[in-house]
């Protein structure tokens, strides 16, 4: 009978400092939600800012991984996490304290930048904490409470809005808990010293062209479902030098002897493939949160608690999905099996989700639990392969890089596919149809293209060696 997996008990301390840091990480994410139409006609600020509410925390979180990644090698993993925290912690008070949208737009994007360097170097800390087998389980564990906060946020955030305290509590209430985090993680984490790291010079070129460019192609990517697929000259000129920067990026990157996002690691098989079901499955990433919530309100005409509570056994997907494929990598070592598994159950809740029309309310639900499933089976451990090509000094730039094309995915699928929503609903109010209707014809589109998605990301992991990850730690 083999060994069951090794006991987490000496580490369980230092951990519980990283989980409450990711609640915080997935409440922040939903939790202005609901009060947007709230703080809109509170501050001053034009409505277009009620977008870029949600998006400059995105983009925050998206343009900086990689850099942070790159901080957590060449620093000690300890400090640039409780950095990170506190970054999001500066972010959170200047937006409770914001006097108008813009300030507000402001420390949202701090907020994400805050964000991008928790979720790097975590990463890097469980790295250096356990043995590649165990980190299975503890990403479950991540994955899990990440989720969980990341649902319960639209409710707090509802309860907020409608109580005595006012929006302004939606971004005070992650505060406590991150100083939590932080005094933790300073009383509790203990990191053995790494291996001298990589020499050359810090590659401030490629870290400013990466959170340049990233950033300007996203901002006018945005405007497409602004303006029926047509760029405005302005967001065209900003689109045309993010596109610049970003050649300019794969150019450096491949010169410089330590670049933020070794290129030349992920240029390898199992890189290369990680990278690249990273961003086809992040392409789905919002499917349940954004467009499934739409279809069930707009196109079948659920109410909205309702609604909510329909999509309460995403978190049982999620949670189950990532806790059972934890379990399943500590006890064999191998992680392709889950991640195939995972891109499967992603395809499958596509298809249903398509095929809605069919049987609308059953096959949505069905669709979203067989979705938020994959998800919570493939987002950590495609960080967990990735770590397989590094050596202990590049174990940030790679964990940092998966996760920066996974949120990169979620970022420009959610502004694609709200696009083609955008289109496809127009053009059937044109023709006569009622937003209903519309809705209900529109949205199968999106999943189908999603599925399509989804499906490269299955190939991808069909690819993908055979990788057994070692027990002890080194």
């Amino acid at each position: 009978m083999p060994p069951g997996p090794p006991s987490l008990g000496p580490v369980l301390l230092p951990l519980s400092g990283l989980l409450v840091a990711q609640f915080v990480s997935g409440l922040s994410a939903t939790i202005v939600a609901t009060s947007i139409p709230t703080i809109m006609h509170t501050l001053s600020g034009p409505a277009s800012h009620a977008t870029w509410l949600v998006a400059a925390t995105i983009l925050g979180n998206t343009a900086s991984t990689p850099i942070w990644g790159r901080l957590a090698d060449l620093f000690a993993p300890k400090r640039i996490v409780q950095i990170a925290i506190a970054l999001f912690v500066l972010g959170s008070i200047g937006a409770g304290l914001s006097a108008d949208t813009t300030q507000l737009l402001t420390a949202r994007a701090v907020q994400g930048i805050g964000l991008g360097g928790l979720g790097a170097s975590a990463a890097v800390v469980v790295a250096m904490l356990v043995s590649p087998r165990e980190r299975g389980r503890v990403n479950s564990w991540l994955v899990s409470v990440q989720t969980t906060a990341t649902i319960l946020g639209p409710v707090v955030g509802g309860f907020i809005v409608q109580s005595t305290l006012g929006w302004r509590w939606c971004f005070f209430v992650a505060v406590p808990l991150a100083v939590a985090s932080i005094v933790v993680l300073a009383l509790t984490l203990r990191l053995a010293e790494r291996p001298a790291r990589a020499s050359g010079r810090t590659d401030i070129a490629g870290a400013f062209l990466i959170a340049t460019g990233v950033t300007a192609v996203l901002i006018a990517v945005t405007t497409l479902s602004d303006d029926d697929w047509s760029f405005t000259p302005v967001s065209a000129l900003v689109g045309g030098y993010g596109v610049v920067a970003i050649i300019a990026l794969v150019i450096v990157e491949l010169r410089v002897t330590s670049p933020v996002i070794p290129l030349r690691l992920l240029a390898q098989r199992t890189g290369a493939l990680c990278v690249t079901a990273a961003f086809t499955i992040g392409f789905t990433l919002f499917g349940g949160s954004v467009f499934v919530t739409q279809y069930l309100q707009l196109g079948l005409g659920i109410p909205p608690a309702t609604a909510g509570l329909l999509l309460a056994p995403m978190a049982i997907g999620t949670v189950g999905a990532s806790i059972l494929a934890g379990r399943m990598i500590s006890r064999t070592g191998l992680v392709k099996a889950v991640l195939v598994g995972g891109a499967s159950l992603c395809l499958a809740g596509n298809i249903a989700l398509a095929l809605a029309p069919l049987a609308p309310l059953p096959l949505a639900l069905v669709g979203t639990v067989l979705l938020s499933a994959g998800l919570g089976s493939t987002t950590q451990n495609l960080v967990l392969a990735g770590q397989t090509v590094a050596g202990a000094n590049r174990v940030g730039s790679v964990s940092a890089t998966v996760m920066f094309f996974f949120t990169l995915g979620g970022t420009v699928g959610l502004v694609l596919l709200g696009a083609v929503l955008a289109h496809s609903v127009s053009g059937l109010r044109a023709s006569g149809a009622s937003e209903q209707l519309a809705y209900s014809a529109g949205l199968p589109t999106v999943f189908a293209l999603s599925g399509v998605s989804t499906l490269v990301a299955l190939v991808a992991l069909v690819f993908l060696r055979s990788i057994r990850l070692a027990s002890a730690q080194g």
